[in-house]
């Protein structure tokens, strides 16, 4: 009987980076804390030939698959719920709310929870080794904050470290709740350090738009991120735009103050393609 180890022995855990099957594209680091963006080869294909073939138009397209690799050195990171893949180290996890200690928070965001369908816990690693997020073939959008707030849409929020400060935001008005399509909550991040969100469309397609004692108004839901000096609101379109707008209510979101806006313009395009049949 040969002694030659078995062919899967090529590939230890060990192995440098070029022999993985894809590339560190975006490094942010901050004390204890690095997180990765990975972006995959083109995947190699399925046994199902229908899989195959969708992999096959996603590789001439070049759609690349993505994971969310963090290394933790002695530190801690806070994700949404469901978004771990897998980890390895000596890394343990507590529930935790991200809104800060207290009775008064654990209520604010209880009531939160109730109100947007979502789980007022989000899992809290802590330790020293590797966590991989869920792989997706959507986009992140990974930034530093410096002692800073933002209000993002529901669900963009993915995860952040565990000295950013996570919590429930409610809407200014019944208005921009009702018509405004953000649900009566958004995702409030502040303090300093490392905070990633997922985005509809790639990082270099949003524009980023500075406002000073001035009003932007967005004719749809693509408005995805606002500093604090920012107000959100929802007004009705005065009667020489409603001939311009294309929402059925005739409301135009409305964003007044000094700070920034960050919107996708092409997100309104990708969702009506995705409206498209494909035969």
């Amino acid at each position: 009987m040969s002694n030659k180890p078995a062919e899967l022995l090529k590939y230890p855990m060990s192995n440098p980076e070029s022999n993985l099957p894809f590339q560190v594209t975006q490094t942010v680091s901050r004390g204890g804390t690095t997180i990765e963006l990975l972006e995959y080869k083109p995947l190699a294909g399925s046994e199902n030939f229908a899989i195959a073939e969708q992999l096959y138009t996603l590789n001439r397209a070049g759609v690349h698959l993505r994971q969310l690799r963090i290394r933790l050195d002695n530190d801690a990171v806070r994700t949404e719920p469901g978004a771990l893949q897998f980890l390895k180290g000596r890394i343990s996890m507590e529930s935790s709310t991200g809104a800060g200690s207290g009775v008064g928070s654990f209520m604010k965001g209880a009531i939160a929870a109730a109100r947007t369908g979502e789980t007022i816990f989000k899992p809290l690693y802590r330790g020293t080794g590797e966590i991989y997020l869920e792989p997706t073939f959507g986009h992140y959008w990974l930034m530093q904050l410096n002692n800073q707030t933002l209000y993002a849409d529901q669900g963009l929020f993915c995860c952040c470290e565990d000295a950013i400060k996570v919590e429930a935001h409610k809407v200014e008005s019944f208005s921009a709740r009702v018509a405004g399509g953000e649900g009566r909550y958004q995702t409030k991040v502040s303090g300093a350090g490392i905070v990633v969100f997922r985005i509809p469309v790639p990082q270099s397609e949003i524009l980023s738009l500075s406002l000073n004692n001035e009003t932007l108004q967005v004719d749809g839901s693509f408005a995805l991120l606002r500093t604090e000096g920012v107000r959100f609101s929802v007004e009705r379109a005065s009667n020489s735009f409603l001939g311009a707008i294309t929402s059925g209510e005739g409301v135009l979101q409305t964003f007044q103050g000094t700070g920034k806006v960050w919107v996708a313009p092409t997100q309104p395009v990708y969702d009506r393609m995705g409206f498209l049949p494909t035969q």
